[in-house]
C-alpha cells in the first residue's frame, strides 16, 4: 500500500482516519450517519425490560459494521475524547459529531413513523420513542442524573480506550466488549436515567419530539465530563496519542504551529510528505525512535507500550503488503 492511500487500516478500531478530501472520509461520514441512525432506531424503540440488551448488542453490531470503515465511533463523546487525547484529528471529529447528531435526528424521525401513534407526538413535547426526559428519570435528583451519566459514560469510554485504542484490533472482540460495557451500564444506572451515554441519543429525539429540553444539559454535561476524565486516566497510564501537539512536536521535530496543524487536520506538514496523502500512521518509525531514544529513557514504559500497540498492526500490514508487491 502506498503512503496515504485511501483505504483504512482494517484491523484498527476508533483511530481510522484519512484526509477530509478523500473518498474514504466521505464513506466514513456516511457510515457514522447510518450507524447512529440505526442505533437510535433500535435502542429507542426497544421494550423496556429488554432495553439494556437491545442497546448493548445494537451498539456492538454497528461498531462491528463501522469499525473498519470509519473507526466505529457512533458517539460524539467518544469522538471528542479521542480527539482531545491525540488519537483523532480535530476537523474530522467536528464533522463526525455533526453527522452523528444528524443521524440520531433522522433515526428518531424514522422511529416516529414506525411506532404506532408516535407520529402524533412530533413537536409536541411528549415522550416519544427514545426520549430522555422527566418521565424517564425515576426518583432521582438532577445531580444524580449528571452523576449516573458521568459514571456510565466513563465506563463505556474507558472500555473504548482499553480495547480499541491501547490495543487496536477489529479482529478482536473490541466491538463486543464495548457493547457489553453499555449493557452493564444500562442494567445498572439505566433504571434511573435511561442510560443515554451518548449526546446524539439525547439530542436526536429532543429535536424531533421536543422532549427533555430541561434535562438534556444534565445528560450531555455528564457525558462530556466523563469523556475528559476517561481520556485523562488513559493519558496518565498509557500516554497521549501521536496527534497530540506535545508528542508530535518532539517525535517529528515540528514547530508548534506545525504540531497544532497536524492535530487539527491530521495531515503532517508538506515538508514531510511525499505523496500529499500521508497521515500519522506513515510516520510510525519516527515515533518508535522517539520513545526509544535516550531523551525519553526516563519515561514510563507504558508510553512505549502505547505507541508500539497503536502502530503495531499497521507495521505488520505494511510489511505484508510490501512482501506481496515483491
Amino acid at each position: 500500500m502506498v503512503a496515504g492511500g485511501d483505504t483504512v487500516d482494517k484491523d484498527s478500531v476508533f483511530a481510522n482516519y484519512k484526509s477530509v478530501f478523500s473518498r474514504q472520509f466521505a464513506v466514513s461520514l456516511a457510515v457514522e450517519f447510518v450507524g447512529v441512525m440505526f442505533f437510535q432506531i433500535l435502542g429507542g424503540t426497544s421494550a423496556p425490560k429488554y432495553a439494556p440488551f437491545v442497546n448493548g448488542f445494537a451498539l456492538a453490531v454497528w461498531i462491528y459494521v463501522a469499525a473498519n470503515i470509519s473507526g466505529g465511533h457512533l458517539n460524539p463523546a467518544v469522538s471528542f475524547s479521542t480527539a482531545v487525547c491525540g488519537f483523532y484529528p480535530v476537523i474530522h471529529t467536528v464533522i463526525y459529531i455533526a453527522l452523528q447528531i444528524i443521524g440520531a435526528i433522522v433515526g428518531a424521525w424514522v422511529s416516529a413513523g414506525l411506532v404506532p401513534g408516535a407520529g402524533n407526538m412530533i413537536g409536541t413535547g411528549a415522550t416519544g420513542p427514545g426520549c430522555f426526559d422527566r418521565s424517564v428519570i425515576k426518583d432521582v435528583t438532577d445531580d444524580q442524573v449528571f452523576g449516573w451519566e458521568c459514571v456510565m459514560t466513563f465506563t463505556l469510554i474507558s472500555c473504548v480506550y482499553a480495547c480499541g485504542v491501547a490495543k487496536p484490533g477489529h479482529g478482536s472482540h473490541t466491538p463486543f466488549a464495548v457493547g457489553l460495557a453499555l449493557l452493564a451500564c444500562a442494567g445498572s444506572g439505566g433504571q434511573y436515567t435511561g442510560a443515554a451515554l451518548n449526546p446524539a441519543r439525547v439530542l436526536g429525539p429532543m429535536a424531533v419530539f421536543q422532549c427533555g429540553k430541561d434535562v438534556a444539559g444534565l445528560y450531555i454535561a455528564g457525558q462530556f465530563v466523563a469523556a475528559i476524565l476517561a481520556m485523562s486516566v488513559f493519558a496518565f497510564v498509557s500516554g497521549l496519542g501521536p496527534l497530540n501537539p506535545w508528542i508530535a512536536k518532539r517525535a517529528l521535530k515540528l514547530s508548534w504551529p506545525e504540531a497544532i496543524y497536524l492535530w487539527i487536520t491530521g495531515s503532517p506538514p508538506s515538508r514531510l510528505q511525499k505523496t500529499g496523502r500521508e497521515n500519522i500512521n506513515d510516520f510510525m518509525q519516527q515515533f518508535n525512535d522517539f520513545y526509544n531514544s535516550e531523551e525519553t529513557v526516563e519515561k514510563p514504559k507504558s508510553h512505549i507500550f502505547n505507541v508500539e500497540r497503536f502502530f503495531g498492526i499497521r507495521k505488520q500490514a505494511t510489511q505484508t503488503e510490501a512482501a506481496e508487491l515483491e
